[in-house]
């Protein structure tokens, strides 16, 4: 019996002492593990509308996605043109102009017309179907005798139509991201956070489909710009534009003049300042003399 005693006294006592120690740290640890649960809770309503945003990983990476699925049917090009021409008759040239439109589908954008002292000048701004705009400038082409210039230019905007289209694809797939996550916002916080976002995003889309759209009228519908004039009949002859060279070099020998003379105050400055130093020189000199 004490045989046993003594083999179970040092587990018993063993079991004791650990046991007091278990019960003397668990209420620590508890408390330990409770603040650290309350400053979870006081950082997670700080951190909620934070939070609930998507990560700008995760939109980059459905940038990548999406910039996969578009493709390009065909390119995007703007073509632009200007003509400028010389008429015997400008009512008959402005007649031929307004059967291209007509006849083209076309419109005008512009239509300006100036005097100037040896000619009267109109300028017309045509935006043309752009399948049309071969056939309206060739036509043009066979009425005209002769250019004073001519340039057709075409412009390549294709990536920038992929960009723009895909950018705003991104903004309204994120838009409804957001959208769906104010759906479960449950704070005031939260829901401000997102619809201030959502604000943002809904701005930057407008923007985007408003240079959308401008791409693609310019590229729907090309622009000619046609210019032509008809001098006045004292300007059509050899000695009478020999006549208004000589007026027009009295004309700016006059302005020459006449900017000489707005700087009187200078001239008289300048004048008296002379006089002062000549005066100053001549006492010098005698003294000199003397």
């Amino acid at each position: 019996m004490n045989r046993i005693f003594r083999t179970l006294f040092p587990v018993i006592f063993l079991a004791v002492i650990t046991a007091c120690a278990g019960n003397g740290q668990e209420p620590a640890l508890m408390e330990q593990e409770g603040a650290g649960f309350s400053r979870n809770l006081e950082m997670s309503d700080e951190t909620s509308a934070k939070s609930a945003l998507p990560a700008p990983a995760v939109v980059s990476g459905e940038n990548l996605q999406t910039q996969q699925d578009i493709h390009v049917v065909d390119p995007k090009i703007i073509r632009e043109g200007g003509v400028s021409f010389e008429t015997s008759d400008l009512k008959q040239t402005r007649t031929l102009l307004d059967t291209l439109v007509t006849r083209y589908e076309a419109y005008l954008a512009n239509d300006d017309q100036y005097k100037f002292d040896d000619r009267i000048e109109q300028r017309l701004v045509i935006r043309v179907p752009a399948d049309n705009f071969d056939n309206l400038v060739h036509e043009l082409e066979g009425s005209v005798e002769r250019f004073d210039s001519r340039t057709i230019s075409a412009r390549d905007v294709t990536e920038e139509f992929m960009d723009v289209s895909l950018r705003i694809r991104i903004k309204k797939e994120t838009e409804q991201r957001y959208r769906d996550i104010l759906t479960k916002a449950k704070t005031v916080r939260d829901i401000l956070e997102v619809e201030r976002y959502i604000g943002r995003i809904r701005s930057e889309i407008e923007s985007l489909e408003g240079r959308l759209n401008y791409l693609q009228n310019r590229i729907s519908f090309s622009t000619l710009t046609v210019t032509f004039y008809q001098l006045k009949p004292e300007f059509v002859g050899f000695s009478s534009q020999f006549t208004v060279a000589l007026k027009n070099g009295w004309n700016n020998f006059m302005l020459f003049l006449l900017g000489i003379v707005s700087l009187w105050p200078f001239l008289v400055a300048g004048l008296i300042l002379l006089f002062i130093l000549l005066v100053l020189a001549g006492r010098r000199k005698g003294k000199i003399q003397q």
